[in-house]
């Protein structure tokens, strides 16, 4: 009977218990699981950060070797003792450039620096230990995401040392062009500013965090243990640092502050002792107090002075900063890439009696930003003809083109537009002799095509945060040739910002 009652009891636990402990490791494999790739997405994200950062400057140390060859050509004809300061300064943008390509090794010998984005990872790598099975997590795959984060944090240190060298030489440069008054400097600096302004930009695409990665940080933040192993990675160095002032070893320095003639606490109990006696209860906690409350005023008053001397370096910083010696464009501060901007537009066009139906024209543009106002680019039209009137619909295809144009955004949203374009009509695709005969051919009005000359204003409106509108009143100039009833075209177009 006893056997049956304590089976009963051992399957009343299991059931009553197991659960929950199963629940508790689903949790954690799950929460693992998130943290891994979250961490392949990170790494991911950081190495193709590198590799753009690489080729960037790649491509303007390139060009800036030839600046400075010409550059120093012209200081050497110019002014003798200035080239000779030249000569002295070092590295060169040439033995920059043969920085670029180093080896490991010497990549390596630069990555003592910290990084906050590694280290907050390295936490979330921490997390990914603690909540993994153990016995299913081989060491090669826990020394897997250690290896990596250091490799790119040893290369994202070193894209930084080779920034700061590019800059220090420029400086240089500078300093000596001041001086002699030689000309060619614009150019170096001007490629330095746009080329520091591209790697900028990449970094910002590289924090966007995807939404991939934002689900995955957002399961692991509500996860037990996660703010705890990322208050550890970045207290690290702190904690390092600490283990000095404990332990035996903190027993050692005391003793030895105490012999160089320091006040120490337990000098000062002891001189406390001495004077008041053994009772010293009520005024340590007295004195605990005033301390204490000292101790806030002066962390108030101490943060106070530190924004205080935050506030006047930033000031101080905006003075000092030096102004470019040439407009900058912002546009060449982005990639090429980023200065593509994408437009669809359509219009309806009026039916001709006795010629051709009502149509309905779409685009696609893409459009390259030369300065913020300044855009011009190319696209392709279709055409689609409706009917005479509602009473006579009918779908049929009229033709398919090109286009290109060019748009200059004065204020409030703004601008002139300037296009060309041409359409090839039905009769262009089909080689036939009775289509290519035609009666009313003009210049611009064939019968394998029109062509339209377009100049008009253009007002942009905001959409939402990711697109914006622009309404189009254009003028064709060659209407009449064409036959239509209108020189005036109403367009509209959506663009994506």
């Amino acid at each position: 009977m006893r056997t049956v009652i304590s089976i009963t009891s051992l399957l009343y636990s299991f059931l009553l218990i197991n659960p929950f402990e199963a629940k508790g490791q689903e949790e954690n494999t799950i929460a693992a699981a998130q943290g891994k790739h979250y961490l392949d997405l990170r790494i991911r994200s950081i190495d193709k950060y590198n590799s753009r950062v690489k080729h960037q400057q790649e491509k303007m140390l390139k060009k800036l070797v030839k600046k400075e060859k010409r550059y120093a050509d012209k200081l050497k004809n110019t002014d003798s003792l200035a080239y000779a300061k030249y000569r002295q300064k070092r590295p060169t943008y040439d033995s920059i450039n043969k920085l670029v390509n180093a080896d490991s090794t010497t990549i390596a010998t630069k990555s003592s620096k910290r990084n906050k984005l590694i280290d907050s990872l390295k936490g979330i790598e921490s997390f990914v230990e603690k909540k993994s099975d153990k016995q299913n997590l081989s060491s090669a795959e826990e020394q897997k995401y250690t290896t990596k984060l250091n490799q790119e944090k040893s290369k994202l240190n070193f894209h930084t040392y080779l920034t700061e060298l590019i800059v220090k030489h420029t400086n240089d440069l500078k300093n000596i062009s001041n001086q002699a008054g030689v000309p060619g400097f614009k150019d170096i600096d001007k490629q330095v500013f746009y080329g520091k302004a591209k790697i900028n930009v990449y970094k910002d695409i590289e924090e966007e965090p995807t939404k991939a990665e934002d689900k995955a940080l957002e399961y692991m933040e509500g996860t037990e243990g996660f703010s705890s192993s990322m208050n550890n990675a970045a207290n690290s160095e702190g904690g390092k640092s600490m283990q000095s002032f404990t332990g035996n070893e903190g027993n050692t320095a005391i003793s030895e502050l105490e012999k160089n003639g320091f006040q120490t606490k337990q000098k000062l109990q002891n001189s406390l002792m001495g004077k008041f006696g053994k009772n010293l209860g009520p005024l340590t906690s007295n004195i605990g107090k005033q301390i204490t409350e000292y101790q806030n005023k002066e962390k108030d008053i101490k943060n106070d002075l530190d924004l205080a001397k935050q506030t006047k370096r930033s000031v101080a910083h905006l003075g000092n900063t030096d102004k470019p010696s040439f407009k900058v464009n912002p546009m060449r501060e982005l990639p090429f890439w980023k200065r593509i901007q994408k437009q669809y537009n359509w219009q309806v066009t009026r039916a001709v009696i006795g010629g051709q139906p009502a149509l309905l024209e779409g685009s696609v543009m893409a459009g390259f930003k030369h300065t913020p106002k300044l855009t011009y680019g190319v696209g392709i039209a279709s055409s689609v003809g409706l009917g005479q009137n509602w009473n006579s619909i009918h779908f049929s295809f009229q033709g398919i083109g090109y286009r290109a144009y060019t748009t200059w955004e004065w204020q409030y949203g703004i601008g002139t537009y300037v296009g060309y374009e041409r359409m090839y009509k039905q009769a262009a695709f089909v080689n036939t002799k009775e289509n290519t005969l035609t009666t009313n051919e003009t210049q611009h009005n064939s019968n394998s095509y029109s062509e339209s000359a377009l100049i008009g204003l253009t007002k942009k409106y905001n959409i939402n945060c990711k697109w914006s509108g622009q309404l189009q009143v254009l003028y064709d100039i060659w209407w009449q040739q064409k036959g239509l009833n209108s020189p005036i075209i109403f367009r509209f177009a959506t663009m994506k910002k």
